[in-house]
């Protein structure tokens, strides 16, 4: 019984004590002008992804915007059982796979994303934008090919803002945008 509480003890200190870890970050410091502002970080996650045909998004600036462990959660496909939850080299290869699929049939995949509203809501170091965005496949489009909404989670070191998560979903007959989220 003794060792066994004992082990139990020691678990739990454990435990607390990788809780209590930071995680190492692998991103820019923090004068990196991406995280100065809920605004900057925002224009930045928008930037990143975006790409003509024949390139790709700039992944080392979406790093540096996601807290090393950030995640991408994008809608599930109707062949998953749950969602996929990413970090962005995940993200990285997933776009890679469907850029390589849609070269193989001979398609364009330029992805040019941009936010068109925008509800905020922030309490002392956290913020979440639900950012609604229209998305082409050249900046020269006239119509968007995808809109939907982006619920982009942000928080404040104390130095610079850092994008913890985002989760999206697209419009769809059965999904439209809800007209608070719409443009103004």
């Amino acid at each position: 019984m003794k060792t066994t509480l004992s082990a139990a003890v020691l678990l739990l200190a454990a435990a607390v004590t990788l809780a209590q870890t930071s995680v190492p970050r692998s991103a820019p410091p923090p004068t990196n002008p991406d995280g100065a502002s809920v605004d900057a970080i925002l224009n930045a996650l928008y930037e990143s992804v975006s790409h003509p045909d024949g390139a790709e998004p700039n992944w080392s600036r979406m790093r540096g915007i996601f807290l090393p462990v950030g995640m991408l959660i994008p809608p599930k496909r109707a062949n998953e059982d749950m969602f996929t939850v990413l970090d962005v080299d995940q993200f990285r290869e997933r776009v890679q796979k469907a850029q390589a699929a849609a070269k193989q049939k001979g398609e364009p995949f330029g992805f040019f994303e941009k936010e068109v509203a925008r509800k905020l809501d922030c309490f002392g170091n956290v913020c979440q934008a639900f950012s609604t965005y229209e998305a082409r496949k050249a900046q020269a489009d006239e119509k968007p090919f995808v809109r939907g909404i982006n619920s982009i989670q942000m928080l404040n070191d104390g130095q610079r803002w850092w994008v913890a998560s985002v989760v999206w979903d697209t419009e769809r007959p059965n999904n439209p945008i809800p007209a608070q989220y719409e443009k103004k």
